[in-house]
């Protein structure tokens, strides 16, 4: 299963996690919304620690009344059809909750993500392998984690399929940054030639679902889909965390 954390992340973890030991201090916020948690609330949750027992219990609550209604959206990618499973909806709490994870290195919600996906089964058409979108190289550096790859390899792992590397992002994320505001054509034109196989054995002749974080026009997944097909792929279609309403 490939590695979605670099090693200076979790030489960063493991010293934070030993001075927190060391000198335990009682002003612990919220990684979510940054409210102050309460020592005695931290205190009664021991069995949590290091999990989403990291989040206040307001955020514990609204995590737990967050709706998942899973909705396709048909895309074409190579002249053929791309069906896309979607579980949330890009808005309010879930926004919060994506750019904790994508931005602020909350990665323990990352299970929370994980079981969204997992409510797309038999949603999505039958696939031989998971392959993530790739995160561009300048941000995994940043980050320290391939925030896709982790929820990737455990949806995976669940539905008992391999998970593969099999695409690769090339150059930097400076020309695509701000996505949200540009439509459709605009993005693909920018995200031409950013993606392209990196292991053609895991894809070729296979059915391949592709795992991203948020859609909000398609045309990363469309990209995506393209250099599957040009790769050998026999059928490419997608799963995503949350979807742009």
């Amino acid at each position: 299963m490939p590695r979605a954390y670099t090693p200076s992340f979790l030489v960063q973890r493991f010293v934070r996690q030993t001075l927190n030991w060391i000198f335990p201090s009682n002003d612990e916020l919220c990684p979510v919304c940054s409210r102050l948690i309460p020592p005695e609330f931290a205190e009664s949750r021991p069995g949590k620690r290091g999990a989403m027992g990291r989040l206040c219990a307001f955020c514990q609550q609204n995590l737990a009344l967050v709706p998942i209604r899973v909705q396709h959206t048909r895309l074409r990618a190579a002249g053929r059809p791309m069906m896309v499973a979607s579980a949330l909806v890009y808005d309010h709490f879930v926004r919060t909750l994506i750019r904790a994870y994508k931005y602020d290195r909350v990665v323990e919600i990352a299970p929370f993500f994980t079981s969204a996906l997992a409510a797309t089964r038999g949603a999505h058409p039958p696939a031989d392998v998971v392959v993530p979108v790739p995160t561009a190289p300048d941000r995994l550096r940043m980050r320290g984690y391939d925030h896709v790859l982790l929820v990737a390899s455990s949806f995976a792992r669940a539905e008992g399929l391999p998970c593969a590397r099999a695409l690769a992002r090339l150059g930097t994320s400076g020309h695509t940054r701000s996505q949200t505001s540009k439509d459709k054509s605009r993005r693909l034109r920018e995200l031409a030639g950013q993606f392209v196989a990196a292991d053609l054995s895991a894809i070729r002749g296979r059915r391949v679902l592709l795992v991203d974080d948020v859609m909000t026009t398609g045309a990363t997944l469309v990209t995506c889909a393209q250099a599957l097909y040009g790769a050998g792929a026999g059928a490419v279609h997608a799963v995503v965390m949350a979807r742009v309403e």
